[in-house]
């Protein structure tokens, strides 16, 4: 929410998302909810320091000090030590370490993701936890879409295409070089594993396994075609290399819209998969 001074127009409110550097409110929100986690007058500052050192910044355990409250001054320094990705990375780990940290905890880690969110957005961070990774979108539409996509892919047996998503997802949030080219491929060829397991596994490319699967499900020819244009970004379909991969500006941009789109059309064809009766049972 805006201050009242921002609203007014009297300070200029930032609107830049920040995807390659952090800025220091928002390194102090992150730790801010992290003293939250584990500052509570009993011991929580001692097990979590002793996993941080172990397994993040992997030092000698029976080096810590040897006090509660020294050990939080341990982290703290530990922390704002880190590069903005590392930062990204501790927060990760937070997430996933928090259960064994604490015996009694406030959060779940659904829970946790959600706050870690809010506070990601709240100070413009380009990064929202997607599942228990932090990915570089800050639309909520877009979150919803490949988090949908991930659970629907799971919930039901796809694994290829869940392995595929979550492999996009990776190199889209790769710190601090992501792969932008192979993210696209991943994209794709999540949906061409999704439509050879519900159509035909040893169709002939994306349009083939589209076409084996049009005769178990209704189908829009439009939905198809734009199904078959996406694929084209990445196949050698044809013998031919679709220009956008060999061009030197493909990008952040580029990526995200491959990720978001092709979890849309996963999530499209899984539902009318599911209505014809044959999700789960692959071919």
């Amino acid at each position: 929410m805006k201050r009242f001074s921002q609203r007014i127009g009297a300070v200029e409110a930032s609107t830049v998302i920040q995807l390659e550097s952090m800025s220091q409110p928002l390194r102090n929100s992150i730790w801010n909810f992290i003293v939250s986690l584990f500052d509570d007058g009993d011991s929580g500052w001692w097990r979590i320091a002793e996993l941080s050192s172990q397994f993040f910044y992997k030092l000698p355990v029976d080096e810590l000090p040897p006090y509660n409250h020294r050990r939080q001054e341990w982290l703290k320094k530990q922390f704002y030590s880190l590069t903005w990705y590392e930062v990204y990375d501790f927060v990760e780990f937070i997430v996933g370490w928090y259960e064994k940290a604490r015996d009694r905890q406030s959060y779940r880690k659904d829970q946790l993701r959600a706050v870690f969110n809010r506070i990601l957005e709240e100070e413009l961070s380009g990064y929202r936890f997607v599942g228990d990774e932090l990915a570089p979108l800050s639309n909520p539409a877009e979150v919803a879409a490949i988090e949908s996509a991930l659970a629907t892919t799971s919930r039901t047996g796809l694994a290829g295409a869940h392995a595929h998503i979550e492999s996009a997802l990776q190199l889209l949030g790769k710190r601090p070089d992501p792969d932008y080219r192979n993210s696209i491929k991943e994209s794709i060829s999540a949906v061409e594993a999704l439509a050879k397991q519900l159509g035909t596994a040893d169709s002939q490319g994306l349009s083939g396994a589209l076409t084996e699967l049009g005769k178990k499900v209704s189908l829009h020819g439009g939905m198809r075609a734009g199904l078959v244009s996406l694929y084209g970004y990445t196949s050698d379909e044809g013998g031919i290399r679709h220009a956008m991969l060999e061009e030197s500006n493909v990008g952040y941009d580029e990526a995200k819209y491959m990720a978001v789109a092709c979890s849309a059309f996963i999530n499209f064809l899984a539902a009318k998969a599911e209505a014809a009766g044959i999700l789960g049972r692959g071919r």
